[in-house]
């Protein structure tokens, strides 16, 4: 994640990589509010097993294979839990990732404001 440019000198912040993983956060969360809308949608459907999103793992996983990390990709799965034919959605927890992924939004959003506002002043001197 980082260029050294003089020797002595602090790396450079790699705003390329920093980007595009803001990016692909903010297409998770997203990704991840369309299945917790579904899955609350489906609240009353006799036998429906939600679905959830995984991606902090593989983010997690690839990291420590020192893969690149923006090629990992979100992960869209069923979850069997419960007993069979039996629904297995929860309003509360389906509305707490609702409100996670509206905290993570933000921030991601503010960071990439940051960055922009950074490469406004960098251009522009202001």
């Amino acid at each position: 994640c980082a260029d050294v440019g003089f020797a002595g000198r602090q790396p450079m912040i790699d705003f390329d990589r920093d980007t595009a993983l803001t990016q692909k956060m903010l297409d998770v969360l997203n990704l991840r509010a369309k299945v917790a809308q579904h899955n609350i949608a489906n609240q009353n459907t006799p036998g429906f097993k939600r679905y959830e999103v995984k991606f902090e793992e593989l983010l997690q996983q690839q990291m420590q294979r020192g893969g690149e990390l923006s090629s990992v990709e979100p992960e869209v799965s069923r979850d069997e839990s419960g007993a069979p034919g039996q629904n297995n959605v929860k309003m509360v927890e389906e509305t707490a990732t609702l409100d996670k992924v509206l905290l993570l939004q933000e921030f991601m959003t503010r960071r990439a404001g940051s960055y922009f506002g950074t490469l406004n002043r960098a251009i522009f001197g202001r």
